[in-house]
C-alpha cells in the first residue's frame, strides 16, 4: 500500500525530522602585561581568536618589538614582530593558537 504525502505535509514533516548544527564561533582570548624600562612601565595586549591575532604595545618607554605568532595545523609559525602593533589573520579559522611576547628574549604569553 503506497500513502500520498501532499508536498507542503512532506516539506514539514522533513523540516521536522532535520536538525541543523551551526558551529558555534570559537572564543576570543585575550592578555595584558607590563614591561618596566628606564623606570617607566610600557603595556602590552594580547588578542587571540581563530581568525585574527595580534600583540599591541601601548606606550614607547621600552624598545622591544610587539612579537606575535600562530600555531595551524599542529606547528608554530615563525614569529612576527612590529615596533607597535604585530598582527596576522586569515579568512579560515584555523589557527589553533598564539603566542605573544614584548621583545625577541621576553617572557612568551600563550593563548
Amino acid at each position: 500500500m503506497r500513502t500520498r504525502l501532499k508536498t507542503g505535509a512532506l516539506l514539514g514533516a522533513v523540516a521536522m525530522g532535520v536538525t541543523v548544527f551551526a558551529a558555534s564561533p570559537a572564543s576570543a582570548a585575550t592578555d595584558s602585561w607590563t614591561r618596566t624600562c628606564n623606570g617607566v612601565k610600557t603595556q602590552y595586549d594580547a588578542y587571540s581568536s581563530r581568525t585574527l591575532v595580534y600583540t599591541q604595545k601601548a606606550g614607547s618607554s621600552c624598545a622591544g618589538h610587539a612579537w606575535v605568532r600562530v600555531k595551524t595545523n599542529g606547528t608554530w609559525k615563525s614569529w612576527l614582530h612590529n615596533p607597535s602593533k604585530a598582527t596576522i589573520s586569515n579568512s579560515t579559522g584555523n589557527y589553533q593558537g598564539s603566542q605573544h611576547k614584548g621583545c625577541e628574549t621576553c617572557t612568551v604569553y600563550t593563548l
